[in-house]
């Protein structure tokens, strides 16, 4: 079994943004990425094993974290257009890639079959149906994802430790002391 340690969704999301950062990508593609892992991480699980298995093995700018989420974007206006439409991810891309992206195309009516509720983070995601979503059944996936949100930022996350260590020192690098960020997010000392 083993270790874990119970972190925050704040502190998930800015070792990616900034892992992803040193990593070579841009703000934005930064902020994406950390939006899918973060929301991967409290909703699958798994997620930050995936982005540091990602870091170790792939150019982060050039790989499908990178470029999934706007497939999948470009799908949901396909979808929008003509009620239905497919993505296939070759090489297969890991759910905490895309999890983030796909919850916000749910949020504008847009849901999708091919990534179970259930998976972890890591598994492999070949092929997304995009179609319109039912407004009963998306309004109730909806309060699901909400109460887990709700709960993993009162409660926090376990992530395996290993995993975590990991991302932490692929963050090292970024220069922006945590220190900076808490007086940002208290709204004191930065102009």
């Amino acid at each position: 079994m083993s270790t874990t340690v119970t972190v925050a969704p704040r502190e998930i999301h800015d070792l990616v943004y900034r892992a992803s950062s040193v990593a070579g990508c841009d703000a934005g593609m930064a902020e994406r990425i950390a939006d899918n892992v973060t929301f991967a991480e409290i909703h699958h699980g798994a997620a930050v094993r995936a982005f540091c298995a990602a870091l170790e093995t792939e150019t982060l700018g050039a790989s499908a974290w990178a470029t999934a989420p706007d497939v999948l974007a470009a799908a949901e206006l396909a979808a929008r257009s003509v009620g239905i439409a497919s993505v296939t991810f070759e090489p297969p891309v890991p759910l905490a890639a895309i999890a983030g992206t796909l919850q916000q195309s749910l949020e504008r009516g847009v849901t999708h079959i091919g990534a179970d509720a259930g998976a972890r983070g890591d598994r492999a995601v070949s092929t997304i149906d995009m179609r319109l979503a039912d407004e009963p059944a998306a309004a109730a996936r909806q309060a699901l994802i909400d109460d887990a949100r709700a709960d993993a930022f009162r409660n926090g996350i376990a992530v395996e430790q290993a995993w975590f260590s990991k991302l932490e020192a692929a963050a090292a690098d970024y220069l922006v002391a945590e220190s900076i960020l808490d007086e940002i997010d208290a709204g004191t000392g930065v102009a």
